[in-house]
């Protein structure tokens, strides 16, 4: 769907030809000759607002297969003053974003003031809105034409534009003042109107100690959202614990989950506590609780009823004082209805936050990658840079992974540069090093910039991923696999889920 966003001027809908006087049609009018768009979106102001209304009009006579939607401006009073307009603009681009997250956007910069312009091309090139810049140009003798150009942002003589604020502004939170800050201590990274509405979310929740489950797709930041929870709650100076209930093999749950006494079992050759008494006055994170065998449901069901737990091999209760939030990938209310998921446990908590998937917060791509590459460079003491085109390339890939793998993607792509700039072919998008037939010559070749130990890391903790797949989810086989311990494997899987 291709959509252009314009500012009305006070040229639209009509205007006077340049050449002989006659009434002729205006930028935006003009526009739609030169190119096909399905959707319009008119951005109006207070002293546009006759010349908005006329377009409308004008609009819906000439063009009446396209959809038209009016974006207001309302107390610009100076249509020059370039902070209210961004300010504005940033706004109605997260709502815009969201309503079409797969749409295809256009700039028309023919219409509006030079102000109004410029921030347009301020947020294209900082990538908040990923659209193409399209410029008029009317016609001059009687034998030209109307004619539509593109405004290339990518070409050396653009200046390289980052966004300064990677974090929710206070403008954007609506319920709680410190989120900012907490959002920024936890590297939390995004404003997207959605995104941003599962903070507000997040923070309201988290002042009330209810059990809370937190859905969305694998690598949305599930487990940075329950640490959100926990720091925003009276449980902050508690322990936050995490536990990977995929992971985790199936006939150790109930020791892992409750703990066990000595003798308890083959093996059991000290008493051991389990993740519920260690998150005691704080919260425990359970992550795809979803893949819970049945059994261990109904005792963690009894658990968020009345904080009772009972180590394997002991007959004593014990009371706990732990908030739980989990968090699925999966469609709670299909399990419910196949038998796979307890009802019973599913409303013990009292509500849900929704993380929205990264096609649906591409005005955050931009920012969550310089945001990654930025950490990595601190970490290995790099000044790699990526230029326009890759950004470009990153906002309009599918990221099946989210934002997991936007981040390892930009990662691994700055650990093979041989250079110091990322541009869009040194990109490395749905790779996986760990595949069948890798040779030597798909390895890196040694040169200034290369990192072994990022390299090794980065390969090490594909192999632990595959290995865990490969093993449906059992910590003790994929070690077999890998020839490691079952501890090494349970403790990756424990810490995998940070976006």
């Amino acid at each position: 769907m291709k959509i252009l966003l314009t500012f009305t001027g006070f040229h639209d809908p009509y205007c006077a030809s340049v050449i002989d006087g006659a009434q002729q049609g205006g930028p935006i009018l003009s526009m739609l000759e030169a190119r096909s768009i399905d959707v319009i979106m008119l951005f109006n102001t207070p002293g546009a607002t006759k010349h908005t209304e006329a377009t409308l009009e004008a609009l819906r006579k000439s063009y009446p297969n396209i959809s038209l939607d009016v974006k207001e401006l309302p107390n610009l009073a100076d249509p020059t003053d370039h902070i209210q307009i961004l300010r504005y603009l940033r706004n109605h681009t997260r709502n815009i974003l969201s309503d079409y997250p797969e749409g295809e956007f256009f700039i028309s910069i023919a219409s509006g003031t030079p102000s109004m312009h410029a921030c347009w091309l301020l947020l294209v090139a900082e990538g908040t809105l990923p659209a193409r810049i399209l410029y008029g140009h009317p016609p001059r003798t009687a034998e030209e034409s109307y004619v539509v150009s593109e405004v290339n942002i990518s070409t050396d003589e653009f200046p390289e534009i980052r966004p300064k604020n990677y974090h929710p502004s206070p403008d954007a939170v609506e319920y709680v003042p410190e989120l900012p800050s907490v959002c920024r201590e936890l590297q939390i990274v995004g404003d997207d109107q959605h995104f941003v509405e599962a903070l507000d979310r997040s923070a309201k929740l988290a002042q009330y100690d209810c059990h809370i489950m937190v859905l969305g797709e694998t690598g949305t930041g599930k487990e940075h959202i329950a640490r959100l929870i926990h720091r925003m709650s009276r449980r902050r100076t508690g322990p936050f614990v995490t536990l990977n209930c995929a992971a985790m093999p199936k006939e150790l749950a109930e020791s892992i989950l409750f703990g066990h006494e000595k003798g308890a079992f083959t093996g059991a050759s000290q008493r051991q506590e389990g993740e519920f008494a260690n998150a005691d006055k704080g919260t425990l994170f359970l992550d795809e609780i979803g893949d819970l065998p049945m059994a261990i449901q109904a005792k963690l069901l009894r658990v968020l009823q009345d904080g009772m737990i009972r180590s394997l091999g002991s007959g004593k209760d014990r009371h706990v004082d732990v908030r739980v939030v989990a968090a699925t990938n999966t469609d709670l209310a299909k399990a419910i209805a196949e038998g796979q998921f307890r009802s019973d446990l599913a409303q013990r908590f009292i509500d849900t936050v929704a993380l929205p998937p990264l096609r649906r917060r591409r005005g955050d791509i931009v920012k969550l990658a310089t945001f990654a590459l930025s950490t990595w460079n601190r970490k290995y003491g790099q000044e790699k840079t990526i230029a326009r085109d890759a950004l470009e390339r990153l906002q309009t890939y599918a990221w099946p992974g989210n934002v997991r793998e936007l981040i390892s993607a930009v990662q691994r792509s700055a650990m093979m540069l041989k250079g110091k700039v990322i541009r869009a072919e040194d990109l490395r998008l749905g790779e996986v090093s760990w595949q069948a037939g890798a040779t030597v010559s798909s390895f890196p070749e040694p040169s200034d910039g290369f990192q072994l130990k990022a390299y090794l890391a980065e390969t090490r903790e594909h192999l632990i991923s595959r290995a865990i797949e490969l093993s449906g989810g059992n910590c003790a086989s994929a070690a077999r696999l890998l020839g490691i311990s079952t501890q090494a494997v349970h403790k990756y899987a424990s810490d995998k889920d940070a976006p």
